[in-house]
C-alpha cells in the first residue's frame, strides 16, 4: 500500500488544504525517487544526476506533506491540429484511474486498442466523471498547425546546418585517404533518420511536452499555490526518453526561487506509460477518447500551448540532436510467454511500488519470432537493468527465447505467477478505494465483479500455466 512506503506521514494544515478536494480517503504522502546503478556506454539511463539530486539510492531526508501525481499523454496529427493532455491527482487518489478503468470498461487497464471496442456511451460517461471529479485536473493544450510549422522550419533550418558541418571532417578524411573513417561516422550520424517520421515528430512532441510541464507554474493545485512549501510534484510522460531528454536541463536551468526543482518536480519518461501507470493511462485515455469521440471535446477547456523564444528553440534542438538517438530508458521488463492481460498490465506498477516507489519500469515484449540479442541491438545493452517476467512457455520458439533469456547471466528473472500475490493486494485496495469514494453502491458493486471477474481468469491460467 501507498502508506507502506513511509513510516512516519506527515499531517498538516498544507495536506488538509489539498485533502479536502479529495474524496473521503485520508491524505497518506510518499516520498518518489530513483537510485543509479552504473551506466554502460551503449545504453543511458535516464536518472536524475547527481548535481540536481544529490546522493541517489537514499530517500529523500524526510516525507512530503502534499504530492501530486501528473500523467501526460498527446493526441492527434503532427503537421495538423496536435493536442497534449495533462491529468493531475494527490498521491492519495493514484488507484483512482483504475477505478474508473473497471467501472467503465471492466478491466484495470484500457489500451487504446481496447478502448476501440468499447461504445462511444461508455467512453463519454468516462471523460465526462473525469470532468465532474474535484480531485481530478485536467489541462488541455492545442499546438496549432502555424505554431507547429514555424517550430518544424528552425528544426529544418538547424538540422540542414548541423548536416553541413559533419561535411568538413568527411573532406578531410578522404583527402587523408582514410575513407573508412570518414565513411563510418556518416553511417553513424544518419542512423538517427532510420524512422525518419519519428525524428521529426517526436522533436515536436517533446517540445509540446516541454511546454505543459514548464506550465505548471499556472496548472497545478501545488505549484500555483505558495501555501504548499513542503512538496513534491511527479511528472510522467508516455513515450519515454525521447518526449523528456530536456528535463535534466530545464530543472536545472530555472532560476533561484522557483518552484521547480530536481528533488520536487522530477519529470520522468515512460514508455507505453498510458498502459502500465495509472495517472499517465488516464490521461491516455482522456485523449484519445476526446479525439475520437464526437462532441467530447469542449473548447472553452483548452488553451493554446505556450511558445519557446528562438534562442530557447535553438538550445533546445542541440539538446535533441546530442540525446535522442542514443537508447535511453529507465528499468525495463521484458515479458516472456502467456500472461494474462490484467495481471501483464499491472506487473510495472506493481514493481515500481514495491521498490518503495525507487524504480520505475518501462514494459516490452519479446516476440518468440525475435531473440533478446535483437533486442539488445536495437533498444540498448543493459541486462543489469533489466527483469524478464516469464509467463507460459508454450511453443518451441517461446521456449529458444526463454533459454537464451537463462544465458544471460546477469538479467533477472522472475515469474508471473509471483506476482500474483500483489496483484491480489492491489485488487483489494481498488475494491477499498471504490468503497470509500462517492460512487453509488451499484458503481462499487460493479467494480468488485469486475476484480473478481480479472482474480478468477488469472487463477485460472495460474493453475495451467507451466515452462515449455
Amino acid at each position: 500500500m501507498l502508506k507502506d512506503a513511509i513510516a512516519h506521514p506527515i499531517e498538516t494544515p498544507e495536506t488538509e488544504q489539498y485533502r479536502n478536494s479529495t474524496w473521503s480517503r485520508r491524505g497518506q504522502v510518499a516520498t518518489y525517487v530513483l537510485d543509479r546503478p552504473n551506466l554502460r556506454a551503449d545504453c543511458e539511463l535516464d536518472i536524475p544526476n547527481d548535481a540536481l539530486l544529490g546522493q541517489l539510492g537514499t530517500p529523500l531526508s524526510g516525507t512530503r506533506s502534499v504530492v501530486e501525481l501528473d500523467g501526460y499523454d498527446e493526441t492527434g496529427t503532427v503537421g495538423r491540429n496536435l493536442r497534449f493532455v495533462r491529468v493531475g491527482l494527490n498521491a492519495a487518489n493514484e488507484l483512482r484511474p483504475f477505478v474508473y478503468n473497471l467501472l467503465h470498461f471492466g478491466t484495470i487497464t484500457a489500451s487504446k486498442r481496447f478502448l476501440r471496442g468499447q461504445t462511444e456511451e461508455r467512453k463519454a460517461s468516462y471523460v465526462r466523471m473525469i470532468l465532474a471529479d474535484p480531485a481530478i485536473q485536467v489541462s488541455q493544450y492545442t499546438f496549432t498547425a502555424d505554431d507547429q510549422i514555424d517550430v518544424l522550419r528552425q528544426f529544418v533550418l538547424l538540422e540542414c546546418k548541423g548536416l553541413f558541418r559533419r561535411r568538413e571532417p568527411i573532406v578531410l578524411a578522404l583527402q587523408q585517404h582514410n575513407e573508412r573513417a570518414a565513411l563510418e561516422s556518416i553511417a553513424d550520424y544518419l542512423r538517427r533518420y532510420e524512422r525518419s517520421p519519428f525524428w521529426l515528430e517526436s522533436f515536436v512532441k517533446s517540445y509540446g511536452f516541454r511546454m505543459v510541464v514548464a506550465d505548471l507554474i499556472h496548472s497545478s493545485k501545488v505549484l500555483r499555490n505558495p501555501k504548499f512549501s513542503d512538496y513534491q510534484v511527479l511528472s510522467y510522460v508516455d513515450g519515454g526518453f525521447p518526449f523528456v531528454f530536456w528535463w535534466q536541463h530545464f530543472l536545472s536551468s530555472v532560476g533561484p526561487g522557483s518552484r521547480f526543482s530536481g528533488d520536487r518536480t522530477p519529470v520522468f519518461g515512460i514508455t507505453k506509460g498510458d498502459e502500465y501507470y495509472p495517472v499517465t493511462s488516464m490521461a491516455g485515455n482522456f485523449a484519445y477518447i476526446t479525439n475520437t469521440v464526437p462532441g467530447m471535446i469542449y473548447p472553452h477547456n483548452i488553451i493554446e500551448l505556450p511558445r519557446m523564444s528562438k534562442t530557447d528553440l535553438n538550445q533546445f534542438y542541440e539538446e535533441y540532436s546530442t540525446r535522442v538517438s542514443r537508447p535511453t530508458f529507465l528499468k525495463r521488463t521484458l515479458f516472456i510467454g502467456d500472461i494474462p492481460p490484467a495481471l501483464q498490465y499491472t506487473i510495472p506498477f506493481i514493481l515500481h511500488r514495491n521498490s518503495g516507489y525507487r524504480h520505475i519500469y518501462e514494459a516490452f515484449r519479446l516476440e518468440p519470432s525475435s531473440s533478446l540479442r535483437r533486442f539488445y541491438r536495437d533498444l540498448g545493452y543493459y541486462p543489469q537493468n533489466d527483469v524478464v517476467i516469464v509467463g507460459k512457455i508454450g511453443t518451441k520458439e517461446e521456449k529458444n527465447l526463454y533459454d537464451e533469456c537463462g544465458r544471460e547471466t546477469q538479467l533477472t528473472q522472475m515469474t508471473a505467477q509471483s506476482v500474483m500475490p500483489d496483484y491480489g493486494n492491489l485488487a483489494a485496495e481498488i475494491e477499498q478505494e471504490a468503497s470509500r469514494s462517492n460512487l453509488t453502491q451499484q458503481q462499487v458493486s460493479n467494480v468488485s465483479q469486475s476484480i473478481s471477474r480479472s482474480l478468477q481468469v488469472i487463477e485460472r491460467w495460474s493453475r495451467k500455466a507451466s515452462i515449455y
